[in-house]
């Protein structure tokens, strides 16, 4: 009896399992029905508000400039009455990808079309600028600058062509014709061949050989310069994307093209420095109307466009810009808004903006923008340490000095304690400017700026020149002379031979300097201190003195005699009565000089003027031309009857 009971509850346990299981689908299979039977209750009797649509939505966290790809994306069924009308449908993502958003979204958040930035290009064309056009030329490796050129880029374009395609020959240079060559190309051709052209005549013909061999072959002309990349390769610029400061897309650096933003007529310049004859599709706008401005080009126009462009960069390097202000990103604008100087570059020349939104130098001193003067090449120049220099800013924004003559921007140097400077100036002293934009000597040694002072007729000292005049340069950066007193710049005169003259020395040549900053004599005539020289003892010597000794200053500066030699004037001596002689005609005649001025044998007795202007007359000054000059007849006779004669240098 028992076994039987337990037969019998074994078999009853797969019964229940069954039963529990069947229980189980019967309750799900109630659950979807009633799910399937709720949904078509909401939707016959809620309406169309409550049927769910599926939009694009964001995977994670979008900042504003994100780029829609795919990765970022998801979908989301949501009630259609509660999605936006702009809302994106989930199958249509395609079209929208690569568009950039102007706003941040969350994640889950869907992506509506105002979201994404409307200026996105449809059509490569649409990327072109009306009135522009989008030209592709070839290029390799070299051109592509090893791959690193891309879309938004700006480069500059140069041709090698021969100088035949201009429509210039050699054949113009002949008597006849080497006036009518066009004026641009005739200033290209040395001078002296179109005088011996216009001499020889055309019937001359080993000078033509000669002038035709002369001629350059082939030239490189700069074609277009500054022109926009607007694709390399299959790759379009964005421009959306340079607004955002994000980067240009990058999928290949290995491209053969680029295709450029240019107007018609550069596009025909182009398409003529490229290949004459090739044809080249130039791509436009869909919308644009507009036609060429200009009814033919050939390649002559390379040349007039080359020689344009050189004048205008000639123009642009001599112009500066004035800074107006600084605008709300911290960059150096003009008056009108127009930026000058952005803060990368305002970093680059020692400035920066402050936490109070002021612009200061690298020791923190407050800089008035409209005080900053910025030039061609990058360098910031003061207004007012331009004033104090005589220099200023016209309205054409040239520098001029104080008579209106226009200063090359380039020429104008700051020192780095601020004062400033031409190369004029500086050269007149014996001075450049070297590559590290160090101020140096003949010698290249560089010389210290704040030991530099610039006198009140521009002449530039050094601490050299200074210390000749027992002066010298003080912490404070004033001139002080030996027992410290302060000197005025303004009252220091400098001599032709480049000689500081004190007071005392001016004062002893009955010479004074005005409250004008002027040089004038006893009368008050005003003196040129070009025309002064100074002795070995540092006697001033006036022109007319240096006259009777038949000696001048030429254009230089440079003291020469009657043949043109150099003379030092620091081998000259004053005598007591004023007359001039070189301690070479001294030494000469077996003289010396007293501590009275007075010219005296070896037995000490002091000569008279008569044998003086004798010694003078028969052993004159000599210029140190380096060796000697012979006078010969050369045969023949002149017009006038007179023979040819001329004037030889010879060495020793």
């Amino acid at each position: 009896m028992a076994q039987v009971s337990d037969n019998k509850s074994t078999f009853g346990v797969p019964l229940i399992i069954g039963a529990v299981i069947c229980g189980v689908i019967a309750a799900a299979l109630s659950f979807v029905y009633l799910k399937v039977e709720k949904a078509a209750l909401i939707e016959r009797y809620a309406g169309k508000d409550r049927k769910e649509v599926t939009v694009l939505v964001a995977a994670k966290d979008l900042a504003k400039g994100s780029i829609m790809r795919q990765e970022n994306l998801s979908q989301r069924r949501i009630p259609s009455g509660f999605a936006a009308t702009d809302a994106i449908p989930a199958a249509e993502f395609q079209k929208y990808l690569g568009r950039v958003l102007e706003t941040q979204v969350g994640a889950g958040k869907p992506i509506l079309r105002s979201y994404l930035d409307t200026r996105f290009p449809v059509d490569f064309s649409d990327i072109v600028p009306v009135g522009r056009r989008a030209m592709t030329v070839q290029v390799d490796e070299i051109n592509s600058i090893a791959g690193f050129v891309r879309p938004g880029n700006k480069i500059d374009l140069f041709v090698t062509i021969p100088s035949a395609f201009s429509g210039f020959s050699a054949g113009f240079i002949t008597a006849d014709l080497v006036d009518a060559i066009p004026g641009e190309l005739r200033n290209a051709i040395p001078k002296a061949l179109l005088d011996a052209a216009r001499s020889a005549g055309s019937a001359n013909a080993e000078v033509q050989q000669l002038l035709t061999n002369a001629i350059p072959k082939d030239l490189i002309l700069p074609v277009l310069q500054n022109v926009r990349v607007l694709a390399t390769g299959r790759e379009p610029y964005r421009e959306e994307l340079d607004k955002l400061a994000y980067p240009q897309p990058r999928q290949d650096r290995n491209f053969n093209s680029v295709t450029l933003d240019l107007s018609p007529r550069e596009a025909a310049l182009v398409t003529a420095a490229q290949d004459k004859g090739d044809l080249l599709a130039i791509l436009r706008n869909r919308k644009d109307e507009s036609t060429a401005d200009f009814p033919t080009l050939s390649a002559q126009d390379l040349f007039s466009n080359a020689f344009k462009m050189a004048k205008a960069e000639d123009e642009r390097r001599t112009r500066v810009q004035a800074g107006g202000k600084l605008d709300e990103a911290g960059n150096l604008v003009d008056a009108n808004g127009n930026t000058i100087m952005n803060q990368e570059q305002l970093a680059a020349a020692g400035l920066s903006v402050n936490d109070k939104g002021e612009l200061v130098d690298k020791h923190g001193n407050v800089i008035d923008p409209a005080n900053v003067i910025v030039t061609a090449d990058g360098r910031v120049l003061d207004k007012a340490k331009l004033a104090a220099a005589g220099l200023s800013v016209n309205a054409a924004g040239q520098i001029v000095d104080k008579n209106g003559n226009v200063i090359s921007a380039e020429d104008v140097v700051m020192t780095a304690d601020g004062k400033v400077m031409t190369k004029a100036q500086l050269a007149a002293a014996g001075l450049s400017v070297n590559d590290k934009g160090e101020i140096v000597d003949a010698s290249g040694r560089v010389v210290d700026p704040s030991k530099m002072v610039v006198t009140a007729d521009g002449k530039v000292l050094t601490a050299e020149q200074l210390a000749a005049a027992g002066l010298s340069v003080n912490e404070k950066g004033e001139i002080v002379d030996a027992s410290g007193n302060v000197v005025d710049p303004t009252k220091l005169v400098v001599s032709a031979n480049g000689q500081v003259l004190n007071a005392e020395q001016l004062a002893a040549a009955g010479l004074s300097v005005n409250e004008k900053g002027e040089l004038v004599d006893a009368n008050g005539n005003v003196v040129d201190p070009s025309t002064l020289v100074t002795d070995g003892s540092g006697k001033i010597v006036d022109a007319a003195a240096l006259a009777a000794a038949g000696l001048t200053i030429n254009d230089s500066g440079q003291l020469v005699d009657e043949q043109g030699n150099v003379v030092d004037p620091a081998a000259l001596v004053t005598t007591k009565d004023g007359k001039i002689m070189s301690q070479a005609q001294l030494q000469a005649a077996g003289l010396t000089v007293n501590d009275q001025g007075e010219v005296v044998d070896a037995a000490g007795k002091v000569l008279s003027a008569e044998a003086l202007a004798s010694i003078a007359a028969n052993n004159p000054i000599a210029g140190q031309d380096g060796g000697r000059r012979i006078g010969l007849i050369i045969g023949g006779a002149s017009a006038d009857g007179v023979a040819k004669s001329t004037t030889l240098k010879t060495t020793e």
